[in-house]
């Protein structure tokens, strides 16, 4: 049997429960290592199949996908991965430029570009807003001081990033206006959204806001910023309008079985022009 430790660290193996190790042990076994990533996406897939998870009905099986070993996996994927921590740096080289004071990397997950933020910042207050992190990802923060875990966001902060998280919750317009009211006026908000199938557990009832975020966001009080590695900034410029943006995310859903039919640079703008005429 695959000795662990090939791949994780003894002092972190022991933050693993025996259950998580086997399963664990049977993805690296099963593919020499840890695996590609598209690999890893079609592993994320299968708790999803087996739970029998359903994207229109956010009940216990969504429950139980989420706290799956497949998660564990993907953070400890993430950090090895070349191009996933080339990302992140891209990320924390933009966060650094902006010159925050306080800023929370909300959805985090293993917390890894707060880390990085927090390395190359050491006096800024970095969050991870996280409500059930991995006993890992508690420990690798804890070893930067300026980092930690927070279950909720609280007060205010100077930047809210959020990485490959909205295309998960199903109603992404609610969590965003939620979200903003933490972000100060002038604040910046990085989303990194991928509303496409890439995996199951990206939810269909989210990919129309693939050529519509922007009009949307700006219902919220978030203007357009600037285009940062795979992701888009916006700057907080005045009070949201709830039920401006609904209509405007109506628009989008009603529009979606067309523009779902052209190609992203025809739709997107097609989109963007509608949806702004509402």
């Amino acid at each position: 049997m695959t000795d662990l430790t090939k791949w994780i660290s003894a002092d972190e193996l022991a933050l693993i429960t025996p259950v998580d190790q086997q399963w664990l042990l049977g993805v690296f076994e099963r593919f020499g290592g840890y695996p590609e990533l598209e690999q890893v996406w079609a592993v994320m897939d299968e708790p999803w199949r087996e739970l029998r998870c359903d994207p229109e009905v956010m009940d216990q099986r969504i429950g139980a996908y989420y706290s799956h070993p497949v998660w564990l996996l993907n953070g400890l994927f993430i950090e090895q991965h070349q191009q996933s921590i080339e990302n992140r740096e891209r990320f924390r080289d933009w966060v650094v430029k902006q010159k925050p004071k306080r800023v929370a990397e909300f959805g985090g997950g293993f917390g890894g570009l707060a880390r990085m933020i927090g390395d190359a910042m050491p006096s800024v207050e970095v969050e991870v807003i996280e409500p059930h992190p991995h006993p890992i990802a508690i420990a690798r923060a804890g070893k930067t001081r300026n980092v930690r875990y927070q279950p909720e966001l609280s007060g205010k902060y100077d930047m809210i990033i959020a990485t490959d998280v909205f295309e998960h919750v199903p109603d992404p317009l609610m969590l965003a206006y939620n979200t903003v009211s933490y972000l100060r006026d002038n604040g910046l908000y990085l989303f990194a959204n991928c509303f496409y199938p890439v995996i199951l557990c990206h939810l269909p009832q989210t990919f129309h806001f693939r050529f519509s975020w922007k009009p949307i966001m700006k219902a919220l009080g978030l203007q357009y910023s600037e285009k940062v590695v795979y992701g888009e900034s916006y700057r907080r410029s005045g009070a949201g309008d709830l039920g401006k943006a609904q209509l405007k995310e109506q628009s989008s859903r009603e529009l979606f079985s067309f523009t779902s039919k052209l190609p992203g640079r025809l739709a997107r703008p097609i989109s963007s022009f509608l949806i702004g005429l509402r």
